[in-house]
């Protein structure tokens, strides 16, 4: 069974900004959904996983970085490629600097200007952002 299409999955990520940048990764072809999308960092949920445990693994899986703090920010319930996921999405304090530590899944990690974003992100992605921005009433 696959996890989006048998099923909903379940996924977690993080806005992580410092110095009003947020920080993301460009998904490869390689990804399960949103190929060439510019993503936050976080992932699938495992089975028993606890969600905070979850987006601490998939934030050092994917950057090295360590979560100093993590505060929920919004539940984003959305259908695309075919496929059907509910992301519990965070704001994370994060130490160390990002390293692409998954370049078969991102095509490269970058902090992007909260002001000048590009258009191709994922959907989970945005309403993260808007949220942090909403929060932060920037």
């Amino acid at each position: 069974m696959i996890p989006g299409k048998d099923f909903v999955g379940v996924g977690v990520g993080a806005v992580i900004v410092r110095d009003d940048k947020v920080l993301m990764l460009l998904r490869s072809d390689k990804c399960r959904n949103n190929v060439n999308k510019w993503t936050i960092p976080g992932g699938m949920v495992e089975p028993f996983e606890k969600l905070e445990d979850a987006i601490v693994r998939e934030i050092a899986e994917e950057t090295g970085l360590l979560i100093e703090s993590l505060y929920p920010l919004i539940v984003s319930d959305r259908v695309f490629d075919e496929q059907h996921w509910v992301s519990i999405l965070y704001e994370a304090c994060a130490n160390g600097e990002p390293v692409n530590k998954e370049a078969e899944k991102h095509i490269r990690i970058e902090w992007l200007s909260l002001n000048d974003l590009p258009e191709n992100i994922t959907r989970p992605s945005k309403d993260a952002i808007l949220a942090y921005l909403n929060r932060h009433k920037l």
